[in-house]
């Protein structure tokens, strides 16, 4: 599945479990590998639960666990329904940040769009250490000066402004690991690159944590992004997110954020384990 080319491994443990805990992260590993396994960004597993319809869980392509990930629970929400363990409209899931409210909408393909929460500034939140706050502080990387705006949008965020040509051409992956294993992040961050395009529209550039590349969107990133803009007064709601696998629109109610976009189903398989290089459950 993916949602705007933010592709996912989906495994369904609704009835019971498939992968032992102690394995996931090592499983998790092998099937996203994209040469010798299927390839993904990250998995999701489906989980039953006793507050929700299903719960979430996000694993990134390197084995780690994520408290959120925007387009992987939108493709989560239309898999619950599609196998029928929710039903269209209205639905709840438990995720590691609390329970979450998404709407899921089949009209030409789904839409669905996601209660993402409260987005927050502190540096506790974030977390970062050493500061109270990241709003607009200067990070040299390679002898050139960012200004970076830090908060957790599900899981940690840094937002870059540059401008629209140079968006274009820059080299964000390098750049964005000297921020994301900074010491200032103990649990690392990913970095978004962002440029304003009009009054209610930007265009972004992630690179995600877990998956250590930039990748084709990022649901949690665009919410990021567009929470700083506003917050500046670059951009007014909602927003048009523009992303390299597609656009997302957020806007804000109440400070909660909210995410629409697609979710894709493209595939269903068996997976052979004995294929895989992955050692064995015994």
């Amino acid at each position: 599945m993916h949602g705007n080319g933010n592709d996912f491994v989906l495994f369904d443990e609704f009835n019971g479990e498939l992968i032992p805990e102690k394995k996931k992260p090592e499983f998790v590993k092998a099937v996203c590998d994209r040469r010798f396994g299927v390839g993904a960004d990250g998995a999701l597993f489906v989980q039953s639960s006793d507050i929700a319809d299903a719960r979430f869980r996000y694993f990134n392509s390197d084995g780690s666990e994520a408290e959120m990930c925007g387009n992987g629970i939108r493709c989560f929400s239309r898999y619950l329904v599609e196998e029928g363990y929710a039903k269209p409209g209205s639905i709840k899931v438990e995720t590691p940040v609390g329970v979450l409210e998404l709407w899921v909408e089949k009209a030409e393909g789904y839409m669905v769009k996601v209660n993402m929460g409260e987005v927050k500034t502190s540096a506790e939140e974030i977390p970062a250490v050493g500061v109270n706050q990241i709003w607009g502080e200067k990070f040299e990387v390679s002898g050139r000066e960012f200004e970076i705006y830090a908060v957790n949008s599900g899981v940690p965020h840094v937002v870059i402004f540059v401008g629209e040509e140079e968006l274009e051409n820059l080299d964000i992956v390098s750049i964005a690991r000297k921020i994301r294993y900074s010491k200032i992040f103990p649990e690392g961050t990913n970095v978004n690159f962002v440029s304003l395009l009009t009054e209610n529209e930007i265009e972004i550039r992630t690179y995600e944590r877990g998956v250590e590349e930039e990748t084709l969107s990022c649901g949690t990133g665009s919410v990021a992004a567009a929470f700083v803009s506003i917050q500046r007064g670059l951009v007014r709601e909602p927003v048009r997110v523009v992303t390299k696998g597609g656009d997302l629109i957020v806007e804000f109610s109440d400070k909660i954020a909210y995410m629409t976009g697609s979710a894709s189903r493209v595939f269903d398989g068996r997976l052979r384990l004995s294929e895989l290089r992955f050692e064995s459950f015994g």
